[in-house]
């Protein structure tokens, strides 16, 4: 849990780095920090509490987790682009990075706890 904390940490200061560059764009880059890190947070909490209990049952947590979380960044992302006008090209661009890196943070926890 400490690995996805410290992960976090410093995404959030890579985020605030990127927001003192592009000020105008803090929303669109806060966004696409703030979306994956929740989703990734939540993963390895419940990987963590499923490895606690059982090997077996982290395939179907991050199988059940998979399906939950497109749905989730369906759906974030749905809402934001009809509620909000931003610009797109930060917002995706912070997403993706953010996305990809967040994500293999998680594969790396993944991999200690089994």
């Amino acid at each position: 849990m400490k690995l996805i904390i410290y992960g976090l940490i410093f995404s959030a200061g890579i985020l605030g780095l990127t927001i003192g560059i592009y000020p105008q764009y803090l929303f669109e880059l806060f966004l696409g920090w703030f979306i994956p890190a929740v989703a990734g947070f939540a993963t390895i909490y419940f990987v963590m509490d499923a490895a606690k209990k059982d090997a077996q049952l982290v395939t179907k947590v991050l199988t059940k987790g998979f399906v939950i979380k497109m749905i989730y960044y369906g759906i974030i992302i749905l809402i934001s682009y009809k509620l909000y006008a931003f610009e797109p090209v930060p917002f995706i661009i912070s997403f993706t990075g953010f996305f990809l890196v967040l994500h293999a943070l998680e594969a790396v926890i993944i991999k200690d706890i089994s």
